[in-house]
């Protein structure tokens, strides 16, 4: 199905929102394109996501914010980090490719959790197609969302009763 909204003289500026929202949620080398985050009382000392390449690729440390979803992750930038429920934990997948990682990019590797933070699981990494670096938590990858323009935003809470903020117990 075509959206109207990517054809006519707006497409260009449709383009360079997507392409500064991709940048904004990514963190490592190459191009970007997740109800509260919990699962039981996991809440393990999270461990940095190892960089897998050269020592010119830099380490964002995520964030948290606090929003009116209550205290969450979020990536380097401010902007709120969430997990999609259609993904399989521990599967080394993500089931948000094309278009739907275009409005949900995925949150790029390597990162180290906020410094006094416990998370409510383990940092990971998978690798996409194309070779893209993706940070997980609890198995489950990391995205942002492109509707989040500022920190403390979570516009993308609850979309399709899939996509939710990872929360983080004060």
């Amino acid at each position: 199905m075509r959206n109207p909204g990517w054809a006519g003289p707006t497409a260009g500026t449709a383009l360079i929102a997507v392409a500064l929202a991709v940048t904004a949620c990514g963190t490592g080398s190459g191009s970007s394109a997740g109800g509260a985050y919990g699962y039981g009382n996991q809440a393990t000392q999270a461990t940095q996501a190892a960089p897998t390449s050269s020592s010119s690729v830099s380490t964002a440390a995520l964030k948290t914010e606090t929003t009116r979803a209550g205290m969450v992750l979020a990536n380097d930038h401010g902007l709120t980090v969430y997990y999609y429920s259609a993904d399989k934990p521990h599967s080394g997948k993500s089931a948000c490719t094309g278009t739907c990682a275009t409005a949900w990019p995925p949150l790029a590797a390597p990162v180290k959790a906020p410094a006094g933070v416990r998370l409510p699981g383990k940092l990971g990494v998978i690798t996409r197609p194309g070779g893209v670096k993706q940070v997980t938590l609890n198995g489950y990858p990391l995205y942002c969302y492109i509707g989040d323009k500022a920190p403390g935003q979570v516009t993308g809470n609850g979309i399709g009763g899939a996509w939710h903020v990872i929360k983080i117990k004060a």
